[in-house]
């Protein structure tokens, strides 16, 4: 079971491109508010510089990468200390057009910035993936892995328009670019980026992460600590501590959230009978089912599934 596969499934992560932004000159700034969900920035084209309330500003080149897990009020500059106008303001002024580029002019050296988010179901403060992440995770295009240089160029090159289908590539090409990005984050040599206990961290734990592939991969089963424990030849209290140590939760808590997801999953993408969904992911009755998924999303199934038929 690939685990990291199967939760950007079950939360129905995908990927949407945002008009990109050109600049000539070097005084041209821009804001971007809160997000709402996960967001990047591919440098296809020169440099600039990005800020946020909470950290210097930050040089990227072309080929750089950079996630915003959780959408992150952040500012794009020509210069360190250039002042920056509202995205939405700019984009009044210079509209996208059929290039689907904020083009801000000028008469200095061209960048251009590639823009994109990751929309979701939840919230990413108990998304597994963006929740281990730091707030601004930036990868240097040139130091990066070849499956991750050849992705930045193709998305670079399908974004300048004009071939056919060009639109279609480079959308579903960013959440490919999510995923190895995600990868070299935490392949670093000095895992700096991933600190304390991280669900990033227990996928590769000898013991840990076989038992999330378990958990991921039947969701349905009656499982309880000490079967989990047995099946992985730990002890119960070992397996209990080790888990919660790495993965900052408990094994039945987590549990219940990867129940809770792929039953999320099976209400947007099919229409299959609640009752129906809630045995298979493990619940003895619909009731329960219902109270637990109310507990965490905030709504009842029968609700979710109408609310999620009607977005985008």
């Amino acid at each position: 079971m690939d685990v990291f596969a199967d939760v950007l499934a079950a939360t129905g992560f995908r990927g949407v491109l945002l008009p990109q932004l050109r600049s000539s000159g070097a005084s041209w700034g821009c804001a971007v508010d809160q997000l709402g969900t996960a967001g990047f920035h591919l440098i296809a084209e020169g440099a600039c510089w990005l800020r946020t309330a909470d950290m210097p500003p930050m040089q990227l080149v072309s080929g750089d990468v950079v996630l915003l897990p959780r959408g992150t009020a952040h500012q794009l500059t020509g210069a360190p200390l250039a002042d920056a106008v509202p995205f939405a303001d700019l984009e009044a002024a210079h509209p996208p057009g059929g290039e689907g580029v904020v083009d801000l002019g000028g008469d200095g050296p061209t960048v251009r910035v590639v823009r994109g988010k990751f929309p979701y179901a939840g919230d990413s403060s108990g998304h597994p993936i963006l929740s281990a992440l730091p707030e601004v995770v930036c990868v240097p295009g040139m130091s990066a892995d070849p499956q991750l240089q050849s992705i930045i160029r193709i998305i670079a090159a399908e974004t300048t328009g004009g071939r056919a289908g060009s639109l279609t590539v480079a959308t579903k090409l960013t959440e490919v670019l999510f995923v190895l990005a995600v990868r070299a984050c935490i392949e670093r040599a000095d895992q700096a980026a991933v600190t304390g206990p991280s669900w990033l961290t227990a996928l590769s734990d000898p013991r840990i992460g076989p038992a999330l592939s378990l958990m991921h991969e039947a969701p349905h089963r009656d499982w309880t600590v000490e079967t989990l424990a047995n099946t992985i030849a730990m002890s119960r209290p070992a397996f209990a501590r080790r888990f919660k140590a790495i993965v900052g939760t408990t094994p039945l808590a987590y549990l219940s959230r990867v129940r809770i997801d792929h039953a999320a999953r099976l209400l947007r993408d099919t229409d299959d009978p609640v009752g129906h969904i809630a045995q298979s992911v493990g619940y003895q009755s619909e009731f329960a089912f219902s109270r637990a998924f109310s507990r965490e999303h905030g709504i009842a199934p029968g609700r979710y599934r109408r609310t999620a038929s009607t977005q985008p």
